[in-house]
Protein backbone atom coordinates (compact mmCIF):
# COMPACT_ATOMS: atom_id res chain seq x y z
CA UNK A 1 0.00 0.00 0.00
CA UNK A 2 1.39 3.37 -0.36
CA UNK A 3 2.72 5.16 2.75
CA UNK A 4 0.97 7.88 4.14
CA UNK A 5 1.58 11.45 3.65
CA UNK A 6 1.74 11.55 7.39
CA UNK A 7 4.93 8.84 7.72
CA UNK A 8 7.04 11.08 5.03
CA UNK A 9 10.04 12.96 6.15
CA UNK A 10 10.28 16.56 5.59
CA UNK A 11 12.16 15.57 2.16
CA UNK A 12 9.83 13.33 1.34
CA UNK A 13 7.06 15.24 1.16
CA UNK A 14 8.51 18.31 -0.78
CA UNK A 15 9.21 15.53 -3.31
CA UNK A 16 5.82 13.66 -3.68
CA UNK A 17 4.89 17.59 -3.62
CA UNK A 18 6.56 18.33 -7.33
CA UNK A 19 6.25 15.22 -8.71
CA UNK A 20 2.16 15.89 -7.90
CA UNK A 21 2.70 19.30 -9.11
CA UNK A 22 4.90 18.35 -13.08
CA UNK A 23 1.93 15.62 -13.49
CA UNK A 24 -0.64 18.21 -12.70
CA UNK A 25 1.04 20.76 -15.27
CA UNK A 26 1.27 17.67 -17.77
CA UNK A 27 -2.03 16.41 -17.50
CA UNK A 28 -3.17 19.62 -17.68
CA UNK A 29 -1.77 20.25 -21.30
CA UNK A 30 -2.64 16.77 -22.36
CA UNK A 31 -6.54 17.46 -21.84
CA UNK A 32 -6.63 20.74 -23.41
CA UNK A 33 -4.28 19.74 -27.02
CA UNK A 34 -4.01 16.37 -26.80
CA UNK A 35 -1.07 13.94 -25.82
CA UNK A 36 0.83 13.34 -28.96
CA UNK A 37 0.35 17.28 -29.47
CA UNK A 38 2.40 18.13 -26.20
CA UNK A 39 6.11 18.02 -26.07
CA UNK A 40 8.20 17.74 -23.24
CA UNK A 41 9.55 21.18 -23.14
CA UNK A 42 6.12 22.75 -22.76
CA UNK A 43 5.61 20.56 -20.11
CA UNK A 44 8.90 21.73 -18.37
CA UNK A 45 7.40 25.42 -19.31
CA UNK A 46 4.47 24.87 -17.71
CA UNK A 47 6.08 22.97 -14.90
CA UNK A 48 8.74 25.76 -14.27
CA UNK A 49 11.34 23.11 -13.94
CA UNK A 50 13.66 21.76 -16.20
CA UNK A 51 13.30 18.84 -18.64
CA UNK A 52 16.02 17.02 -16.71
CA UNK A 53 14.13 17.39 -13.49
CA UNK A 54 11.12 15.92 -14.79
CA UNK A 55 12.94 12.73 -15.76
CA UNK A 56 14.14 12.54 -12.58
CA UNK A 57 10.50 11.76 -11.82
CA UNK A 58 8.88 10.19 -14.66
CA UNK A 59 10.85 7.85 -16.80
CA UNK A 60 9.00 8.67 -19.88
CA UNK A 61 6.16 11.38 -21.31
CA UNK A 62 3.85 8.14 -21.32
CA UNK A 63 4.52 8.22 -17.66
CA UNK A 64 3.13 11.45 -16.89
CA UNK A 65 -0.07 10.77 -17.77
CA UNK A 66 -0.57 7.10 -16.63
CA UNK A 67 1.06 8.12 -12.96
CA UNK A 68 -0.03 5.77 -10.75
CA UNK A 69 1.68 2.43 -12.73
CA UNK A 70 3.46 1.84 -9.59
CA UNK A 71 0.56 2.11 -7.39
CA UNK A 72 -1.41 -0.15 -8.98
CA UNK A 73 0.87 -3.34 -8.98
CA UNK A 74 1.18 -2.35 -4.99
CA UNK A 75 -2.47 -1.89 -4.44
CA UNK A 76 -2.58 -5.47 -6.47
CA UNK A 77 -0.54 -6.87 -3.93
CA UNK A 78 -2.13 -5.54 -1.18
CA UNK A 79 -5.36 -6.85 -2.30
CA UNK A 80 -4.20 -10.78 -2.18
CA UNK A 81 -1.95 -10.32 0.60
CA UNK A 82 -4.24 -8.30 2.45
CA UNK A 83 -7.21 -10.10 2.21
CA UNK A 84 -9.27 -10.47 5.19
CA UNK A 85 -9.59 -14.07 6.69
CA UNK A 86 -11.44 -16.50 4.96
CA UNK A 87 -11.37 -14.48 1.40
CA UNK A 88 -10.28 -16.43 -1.47
CA UNK A 89 -7.50 -14.69 -4.05
CA UNK A 90 -10.26 -13.34 -6.15
CA UNK A 91 -12.43 -12.33 -3.58
CA UNK A 92 -9.77 -9.95 -2.63
CA UNK A 93 -9.09 -8.40 -6.38
CA UNK A 94 -12.60 -8.42 -6.75
CA UNK A 95 -13.29 -6.24 -3.74
CA UNK A 96 -10.57 -4.01 -5.10
CA UNK A 97 -12.13 -3.48 -8.54
CA UNK A 98 -15.60 -3.09 -7.37
CA UNK A 99 -15.23 -0.40 -4.39
CA UNK A 100 -13.07 1.70 -6.21
CA UNK A 101 -14.03 4.08 -9.52
CA UNK A 102 -9.83 4.26 -9.98
CA UNK A 103 -8.34 1.42 -8.19
CA UNK A 104 -4.82 3.20 -8.18
CA UNK A 105 -5.78 6.09 -6.35
CA UNK A 106 -8.54 4.09 -4.29
CA UNK A 107 -10.88 6.19 -5.06
CA UNK A 108 -14.39 5.80 -4.42
CA UNK A 109 -17.40 6.26 -6.88
CA UNK A 110 -18.98 9.45 -4.94
CA UNK A 111 -16.51 11.78 -7.88
CA UNK A 112 -18.74 10.85 -10.76
CA UNK A 113 -22.05 12.14 -8.61
CA UNK A 114 -20.24 15.12 -9.30
CA UNK A 115 -21.15 17.05 -13.00
CA UNK A 116 -17.16 18.83 -13.09
CA UNK A 117 -15.59 15.62 -11.84
CA UNK A 118 -17.28 13.23 -13.94
CA UNK A 119 -16.50 15.61 -17.25
CA UNK A 120 -13.04 15.99 -16.09
CA UNK A 121 -12.45 11.79 -15.89
CA UNK A 122 -14.43 11.48 -19.16
CA UNK A 123 -11.79 14.20 -20.69
CA UNK A 124 -8.95 12.41 -19.61
CA UNK A 125 -10.37 8.61 -20.72
CA UNK A 126 -10.75 10.59 -24.27
CA UNK A 127 -7.50 11.64 -24.32
CA UNK A 128 -6.55 8.36 -23.40
CA UNK A 129 -8.29 6.62 -25.90
CA UNK A 130 -7.16 9.17 -28.73
CA UNK A 131 -3.47 8.07 -27.91
CA UNK A 132 -2.05 5.07 -30.11
CA UNK A 133 1.15 5.75 -27.19
CA UNK A 134 -0.74 5.75 -24.40
CA UNK A 135 -2.96 2.56 -25.52
CA UNK A 136 0.30 1.03 -26.45
CA UNK A 137 1.85 1.74 -22.84
CA UNK A 138 -1.17 0.78 -21.16
CA UNK A 139 -0.60 -2.44 -22.58
CA UNK A 140 2.78 -2.65 -21.61
CA UNK A 141 1.58 -2.13 -17.59
CA UNK A 142 -0.76 -5.43 -18.42
CA UNK A 143 2.33 -6.94 -19.26
CA UNK A 144 4.28 -5.75 -15.87
CA UNK A 145 1.33 -6.17 -13.41
CA UNK A 146 1.09 -9.95 -14.89
CA UNK A 147 4.50 -10.07 -13.81
CA UNK A 148 3.40 -9.01 -10.64
CA UNK A 149 0.28 -11.52 -10.38
CA UNK A 150 3.04 -14.06 -11.02
CA UNK A 151 5.11 -13.22 -8.38
CA UNK A 152 2.16 -12.39 -5.92
CA UNK A 153 0.33 -15.79 -6.32
CA UNK A 154 3.48 -17.72 -6.69
CA UNK A 155 4.67 -16.94 -2.71
CA UNK A 156 1.06 -16.81 -1.86
CA UNK A 157 0.69 -21.15 -3.00
CA UNK A 158 4.36 -21.96 -2.45
CA UNK A 159 4.70 -22.51 -5.93
CA UNK A 160 7.23 -21.10 -8.65
CA UNK A 161 6.20 -18.09 -10.31
CA UNK A 162 6.97 -19.02 -13.71
CA UNK A 163 4.60 -22.54 -13.00
CA UNK A 164 2.08 -22.78 -15.97
CA UNK A 165 -0.49 -22.76 -13.65
CA UNK A 166 0.06 -19.29 -12.33
CA UNK A 167 0.98 -18.06 -15.54
CA UNK A 168 -2.29 -19.09 -16.89
CA UNK A 169 -4.25 -17.82 -14.07
CA UNK A 170 -1.92 -14.63 -13.96
CA UNK A 171 -2.93 -13.54 -17.57
CA UNK A 172 -6.73 -14.16 -16.69
CA UNK A 173 -6.50 -11.83 -13.92
CA UNK A 174 -5.08 -9.34 -16.26
CA UNK A 175 -7.98 -10.11 -18.82
CA UNK A 176 -10.49 -9.51 -16.64
CA UNK A 177 -9.22 -5.81 -14.96
CA UNK A 178 -7.80 -5.10 -18.88
CA UNK A 179 -11.82 -5.46 -19.11
CA UNK A 180 -12.96 -3.73 -16.11
CA UNK A 181 -11.24 -0.73 -17.38
CA UNK A 182 -12.54 -0.85 -20.91
CA UNK A 183 -16.35 -1.33 -19.31
CA UNK A 184 -15.64 1.71 -17.49
CA UNK A 185 -14.31 4.07 -20.39
CA UNK A 186 -16.81 3.02 -22.68
CA UNK A 187 -19.28 4.04 -20.32
CA UNK A 188 -18.06 7.04 -19.02
CA UNK A 189 -16.88 8.42 -22.46
CA UNK A 190 -20.73 7.32 -23.26
CA UNK A 191 -22.41 9.10 -21.30
CA UNK A 192 -24.41 7.12 -18.96
CA UNK A 193 -25.45 7.88 -15.64
CA UNK A 194 -23.25 7.64 -12.73
CA UNK A 195 -25.26 4.54 -11.66
CA UNK A 196 -25.16 2.74 -14.60
CA UNK A 197 -21.61 2.98 -15.00
CA UNK A 198 -20.89 1.22 -11.61
CA UNK A 199 -23.38 -1.18 -12.53
CA UNK A 200 -21.94 -1.77 -15.49
CA UNK A 201 -18.37 -1.88 -14.12
CA UNK A 202 -19.56 -4.55 -11.31
CA UNK A 203 -21.55 -6.76 -13.40
CA UNK A 204 -18.36 -7.41 -15.65
CA UNK A 205 -16.10 -7.80 -12.47
CA UNK A 206 -18.22 -10.02 -11.02
CA UNK A 207 -18.92 -12.50 -13.58
CA UNK A 208 -15.61 -12.65 -14.92
CA UNK A 209 -14.00 -12.91 -11.63
CA UNK A 210 -16.17 -15.33 -10.84
CA UNK A 211 -15.30 -17.49 -14.35
CA UNK A 212 -11.36 -17.22 -12.69
CA UNK A 213 -12.36 -18.67 -9.77
CA UNK A 214 -14.52 -21.60 -11.30
CA UNK A 215 -11.35 -22.44 -13.67
CA UNK A 216 -8.83 -22.34 -10.85
CA UNK A 217 -10.41 -23.80 -7.51
CA UNK A 218 -7.33 -25.40 -7.10
CA UNK A 219 -5.11 -22.28 -6.78
CA UNK A 220 -7.86 -19.26 -5.52
CA UNK A 221 -6.42 -19.91 -2.03
CA UNK A 222 -8.38 -18.57 0.84
CA UNK A 223 -6.53 -17.19 3.53
CA UNK A 224 -6.81 -18.85 6.85
CA UNK A 225 -7.94 -17.54 10.10
CA UNK A 226 -5.79 -15.27 12.10
CA UNK A 227 -3.65 -17.23 15.10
Amino acid sequence: MPIPPLTLGLRERQKAARRRAISDAATALFLERGFDAVTMAEVADAAGVSIKTIFNYFGSKEELFLDREAEMRALTIAAITGRPPGASITDGLLSLLVAHRVPSGGEGWEALDDPARLEGFRCFLTTWQDSTALRARHLLVQEQIAETLQETLGAELGLPADDVRIRAMSMMLVAVMHERHRTLAHAVMEGVSPAEIQRRVREIAVEAMGRVAAAFPDLDARRPPDP
